[in-house]
């Protein structure tokens, strides 16, 4: 039961934002609400388990990604591409709500996604060590990464170009992996760039 009420409660959340209430997760379910709170003592709490699902998806495809088989490209799409999968669709403009509402767990998520750039590094470092990758600043290209992710968890840059969550992720990992230079125009990188 407890997890059926963080589901209902997670797609609440997704459909209304943080402004869901318990009654509308215990519509969803057919229960009553004195049966939510026998499992999740408030609405606070409830969001805080939802949050921590969601990171903790994140954390395990992360590892899943991380010990795996692929190879070098398809990593890298992976982890750069990586978004929570547990409660489906997330639409994006709930991070919106987080961070005007939930302070508290804006920042956790926040300092989660920045425990990402050593990840990112990680990828990036054995793509130099094969020869996919030209050496470079490691943790450079991961903060620089993460930070443009980061900025796509404004729903108003999302919504202005008309974009999914999912979109400009596939449209980052495009431009990091392939660069802006086409043709003639893409030619070896100038020497003296720093090694990580």
């Amino acid at each position: 039961m407890k997890e059926r009420i963080l589901f209902a409660a997670a797609q609440e959340m997704n459909e209304r934002g943080i402004k869901f209430t318990i009654d509308s997760v215990a519509a969803r379910l057919g229960i009553s609400k004195k049966t939510i709170y026998q499992y999740y003592p408030s609405k606070d709490e409830l969001i805080t388990s939802i949050i921590d699902a969601a990171l903790a998806d994140v954390e395990t495809q992360r590892n899943r990604i991380l010990t795996g088989e692929g190879d070098f490209v398809s990593k890298l799409t992976a982890i750069v591409t990586l978004e929570p999968r547990l409660f489906g669709k997330i639409n994006y403009w709930i991070m919106d709500d987080i961070k005007r509402w939930r302070l508290s767990e804006w920042e956790r998520i926040m300092s989660f996604r920045r425990e990402r750039t050593h990840y990112i590094a990680q990828i990036l470092e054995e793509g130099i060590a094969s020869g996919h990758v030209r050496p470079i600043n490691t943790r450079v290209a991961a903060r620089m990464l993460l930070s443009t992710v980061g900025d796509f968890l404004e729903y108003n840059f999302l919504a202005e170009n008309n974009l999914t969550f999912t979109d400009a992720l596939k449209e980052l990992n495009d431009i990091f992996q392939y660069g802006v230079l086409a043709g003639y125009a893409a030619v070896e990188p100038p020497s003296g760039g720093r090694e990580s």
